[in-house]
């Protein structure tokens, strides 16, 4: 392994964690005492390795860990995982060690789980394509704004359905209301003709969870755990659901670390697991890249500076970060309802 890829990734690390300091957390005694990254050996799934046998520099690696430890630098650090070669190599619960074993809330990166499940549904005939109309799925949803009926699932993939969803306020109302789920979301007012701007709501993968459950005859849980977390093993889980039965499409899943490392490397394989077709390649390579006309971002993967590099991001610093060509996955977990302060746009460099 050359050695500016030593130097890469050890910055790019540092510059992840550095992303996730919050501004309030100052309990002096909420770290564990450094024990090393050494992956545990479970009944799991995972094949483990060390960082030095897939080509790591193993100093950069230590250094890298003991400072997700540190109690000033990085308190809101619950976890970081490191795969290479489809291997885990490396990882640490600096917080609590239950938390190997422990389900928390992956926050908005449930979004991305979203967008593999519309790529499973895509493959299966059950939505013909990204181009469809919504208004093709659940007509019975929409009020009588005709405009609406041009919102198609590209349009909902990428945040660009024009529907006014303030996530500080109608998601709370969301997560709590009575009554269809889907018709709280279309029956928002729409502040621009889909495709022509980019919103950010949680209210667009509600939409997609309930073409899911239209098209399938299934719970988007339920298609989930059938063609994707029983293939992959993830069955310590929880996903939250809507008075009305449907699962959040934009927040909700709770996921180990490792069932997260699990998603990074199915991404990373273009949808092969253990010799088996998850999902095409050609979703995996259309819904990481640049999809959005008026922001970075895919379908609901944030791409990064070359094919094949992106990651799933949720609130509080839960993120999945995926490198294709060095075959490298990375998963950070943190609190959940911590302020995270923005990726800095330095880390997309380092893999150019």
């Amino acid at each position: 392994m050359h050695k500016w890829y030593f130097r890469t990734f050890y910055i790019a690390v540092i510059l992840i964690i550095f992303a996730l300091i919050p501004a309030c957390l100052t309990d002096p005694e909420i770290k564990l005492p450094y024990e090393g990254y050494a992956p545990v050996q479970k009944n799991d799934g995972w094949t483990l390795s060390t960082p030095a046998a897939e080509g790591f520099d193993t100093d950069a690696i230590d250094a890298v860990y003991q400072k997700i430890y540190s109690e000033d630098l990085y308190p809101a650090i619950h976890s970081l995982l490191i795969v290479r070669n489809g291997k885990l190599v490396a990882e640490a619960y600096c917080r609590d060690k239950i938390d190997r074993d422990r389900y928390n809330p992956i926050q908005s990166a449930t979004k991305s789980i979203t967008s593999l499940l519309t790529g499973i549904a895509i493959d299966q005939g059950l939505i013909d394509s990204v181009h469809m109309p919504l208004y093709h799925f659940i007509p019975e949803r929409f009020d009588g704004d005709i405009r609406k009926r041009d919102i198609t699932i590209h349009h909902i993939l990428t945040m660009e359905t024009g529907l006014e969803f303030d996530n500080d306020e109608h998601t709370v109302e969301l997560l709590h209301g009575s009554g269809s789920s889907l018709e709280y979301v279309l029956h928002k007012k729409l502040i621009f003709l889909p495709g022509t701007d980019w919103y950010y709501g949680d209210g667009n993968p509600q939409l997609i969870s309930g073409v899911i459950q239209k098209t399938s005859g299934k719970s988007e849980e339920a298609f989930a755990v059938e063609h994707l977390f029983t293939p992959l093993g993830i069955n310590n889980y929880m996903w939250e659901r809507h008075a009305d039965g449907l699962n959040f499409g934009a927040i909700g899943l709770w996921l180990v670390p490792r069932d997260m490392a699990k998603i990074g490397k199915l991404m990373q394989q273009d949808g092969m697991w253990e010799g088996q077709r998850i999902v095409s390649a050609e979703w995996i390579a259309t819904s990481t890249r640049l999809q959005s006309t008026h922001q970075e971002y895919g379908y609901y993967w944030y791409p990064m500076n070359e094919p094949g590099a992106f990651y799933a991001q949720g609130h509080g610093g839960q993120l999945i970060y995926v490198v294709q060509r060095l075959q490298l996955v990375v998963v950070i977990t943190a609190d959940p309802y911590s302020n995270m302060a923005a990726l800095s746009s330095d880390f997309h460099l380092l893999f150019e």
